[in-house]
């Protein structure tokens, strides 16, 4: 009997021992579980907040696109309308005005820009017109033709200058004589171009690279030596250039000496 009765205390000693240790083992279960329900949780929180954001970024991505072309759709109904209007007024400044825009704001699109300038010269009294696009093209061929392997040399006079051109021929003819091997040219400036950056002259001026220093200067001392210039030398302006072989010359202040002894 005695026997039974330790056995009894011993049973009721591990159910007091278990149901002491119940609420711990419940409470460490339980926090395994929250704790494991968290990572997964929390894992698909952090792809749906990824997805979330790449979501996010493909929608900024395609505004950012068609911002643009919005931007550029409007420009281009703006410009129709305003050729519209500059045809149907006959104002000839406006017109003026409207086709220097157009080659201004559609430089990189020749397209539309082609298009706009045909319709702005086929209206009614455009030869004055017909003449100032006939003058940017004609610069633009002449920006195009340019070749890197030989050394070329722009002499650039205004379009609004008296006697410009004259002044121009006197200096092309000084560097032709004393440089066969270089290609000189003489070329019209329209006031449109001398607007933009990397032009904007106004003063006698000759334009070099570093590479192109050398023969700058060497230029320089033949105007001077040979008095093409009665005042005002060019003075030497060193750029940035992309191109190579290439130096530029500004004449519209004063004019050459007819007496220089190589202008003919």
């Amino acid at each position: 009997m005695d026997k039974n009765t330790d056995e009894s205390k011993k049973d009721g000693s591990k159910s007091e021992m278990l149901l002491k240790l119940l609420p711990v083992i419940c409470t460490v279960i339980a926090g395994a579980f929250s704790f494991f329900n968290y990572l997964f949780f929390d894992r698909i929180n952090q792809e749906l907040a990824k997805t979330n954001q790449e979501l996010t970024n493909a929608n900024l991505k395609i505004e950012n696109e068609l911002r643009p072309r919005e931007f550029e759709n409007n420009l281009k109904l703006t410009l129709y309308k305003e050729v519209k209007e500059a045809i149907g007024q006959r104002d000839t400044a406006m017109q003026n005005a409207t086709l220097l825009v157009i080659n201004e704001m559609l430089e990189e699109d020749s397209v539309f820009r082609e298009k706009l300038i045909s319709i702005l010269l086929q209206s009614a009294g455009s030869s004055k017109l017909i003449k100032t696009q006939q003058k940017l093209d004609d610069f633009q061929e002449e920006q195009a033709a340019i070749k890197p392997n030989k050394l070329t040399i722009d002499v650039f006079y205004p379009e609004d200058s008296e006697n410009a051109e004259s002044r121009a021929d006197s200096v092309c003819s000084v560097l032709r004589s004393k440089y066969p091997d270089f290609t000189v040219r003489k070329r019209l400036l329209p006031r449109v171009i001398n607007a933009k950056v990397g032009f904007r002259m106004n003063f006698n001026q000759i334009r070099y690279s570093t590479a192109e220093k050398q023969i700058a200067e060497d230029i320089l001392t033949d105007m001077r030596n040979l008095s093409v210039f009665d005042s005002d030398l060019p003075k030497l302006v060193s750029v940035k250039n992309k191109m190579r072989n290439y130096l530029s010359i500004f004449v519209g202040s004063n004019p050459p000496r007819s007496g220089g002894r190589l202008v003919k």
